[in-house]
């Protein structure tokens, strides 16, 4: 059989990835790639904490030259707000105007409400299957206390978001197409059960959070529904 001359060992392939690290990958649409550098990031800011974290360590997990990352972040502040902005801003149970009586609509108020709330839930219950909002949402509370200067942007949008619904809630208990109730003074409640099953996520078992999340849920949408439609339902 023929000899391979040890002199001549075949061309070695490029050298592997670092561990959790990306290679260099192909052009990416903006919102694919900034998604991409935002789950490295989450990953870093998670393990080193924000001030350890290095913009040449997100880069390389998110397999981009600095240079690169930097075409999309200007600056590791505006990385970590760009997280915060992506998962944590709330979800709104009403857009532009709640259920009305008006009689032009194919749907009953009770049935538009219905829906309202419904799509509502889908999307909020949905997201906390989303090991990224979890790991987020912990990252707030362990790292924003530290860099409070950081967040003004996206706590501004918060509450402005929260305020905007609030105000239009208000309007509506005016106009009799909500219920005037503890709900519609104050839109928290609205979403406090979401954070109580976010924290159930966060300190319980799998086992235990998946008995519990789906009853939580069914509460919720009973309070919502109870609480928010001027009449009782017939």
């Amino acid at each position: 059989m023929p000899k391979t001359s040890s002199s001549n060992p075949p061309p070695a392939g490029p050298p592997p990835a670092a561990p959790g690290r990306k290679p260099r990958n192909r052009r990416l649409p903006a919102h694919e790639r900034r998604d991409q550098i935002l789950d490295a990031a989450l990953h870093e800011f998670s393990e080193r904490g924000f001030g350890a974290a290095r913009m040449d360590d997100i880069a390389a997990r998110a397999g981009l030259s600095k240079g690169g990352l930097y075409a999309h972040f200007e600056s590791k502040d505006a990385v970590f707000q760009a997280l915060m902005q992506r998962m944590l801003l709330p979800d709104l149970l009403f857009g532009e105007r709640p259920p009305s009586e008006d009689a032009r609509s194919p749907q009953s108020p009770q049935a538009a409400l219905e829906a309202l709330v419904d799509g509502f839930l889908d999307r909020a219950y949905e997201r906390l299957g989303d090991g990224r909002f979890i790991r987020t949402l912990h990252l707030l509370i362990a790292e924003g206390p530290r860099v409070p200067e950081v967040l003004g942007g996206w706590r501004d949008n918060h509450l402005r978001l929260l305020q905007s619904q609030q105000a239009m809630m208000r309007r509506a208990v005016e106009g009799g197409a909500l219920r005037d109730s503890a709900l519609t003074d104050m839109v928290q409640l609205i979403h406090a059960p979401i954070l109580l099953a976010a924290v159930l996520r966060m300190l319980q078992d799998d086992t235990h959070v998946s008995a519990v999340l789906p009853r939580l849920r069914a509460a919720h949408r009973r309070l919502l529904l109870e609480q928010l439609p001027p009449h009782d339902p017939a």
